[in-house]
């Protein structure tokens, strides 16, 4: 069975992804790197949406980044058409997702919207950057506005392991709301780095330990 991996949450999510892909890589297995939300444009990132170049790219290079180019922005990739997609998967051995958009914040509240997960997703990966606990949680919450509005958070709280957890069961209610019926991550993140709660596989992101499927 493939791996169909969605990357959801704030800060450390690209960092995670590509160490991801380095990491099945490394096993001799092609990665198409993707998102359903938005991407920094990077080097060699395919934004043709031209199945048959992406195809190439993954039979020659084992690896494709690929997107279509937003409206307005030639620096971002937004999703692909996903009957293109469909069309890429059986190709793919791992398909690895961008899911959730955070404007480079550490933590994230979702909307009622959020996160944009495809109904054949095999994993979920949630990210939570813990470096920002103990500042203002108007300062580092991207939409602190609607966890103000939803659980009752005032601007002059600092940001705990509470807020995190509070966070986190926000985002299981909306996977249920979804009805997502995959496996779960937990990622969090302090002093700058990445690490998981769970999971049987290791891998480095910014010097430190990792573990993921």
């Amino acid at each position: 069975m493939k791996n169909i991996i969605s990357v959801i949450g704030a800060g450390g999510k690209t960092s995670l992804l590509h160490k991801m892909s380095d990491y099945y890589l490394g096993k001799k297995e092609t990665v198409l790197l993707t998102t359903t939300t938005h991407m920094m444009l990077e080097k060699d990132t395919d934004i043709s949406c031209d199945i048959f170049s992406i195809i190439e790219r993954l039979k020659n290079d084992k690896y494709c980044m690929a997107g279509k180019i937003c409206d307005g922005s030639n620096k971002k990739i937004q999703a692909l058409p996903l009957e293109i997609l469909k069309g890429i998967m059986p190709y793919a051995d791992n398909i690895l997702i961008e899911a959730d958009g955070a404007k480079h914040y550490s933590l994230k509240y979702p909307l009622e919207s959020e996160p944009v997960i495809f109904e054949f997703a095999t994993d979920v990966y949630l990210v939570l950057g813990l470096w920002d606990i103990g500042k203002y949680c108007k300062d580092v919450i991207f939409r602190f506005e609607d966890m103000s509005f939803e659980l009752g958070t005032k601007a002059d709280e600092k940001v705990t392991f509470e807020h995190i957890k509070q966070i986190q069961e926000v985002y299981e209610k909306r996977l249920r709301k979804l009805g997502f019926k995959g496996k779960k991550l937990q990622v969090g993140g302090k002093n700058g780095y990445s690490y998981t709660m769970d999971g049987p596989k290791q891998a480095a992101v910014n010097g430190k330990t990792v573990k993921y499927t």
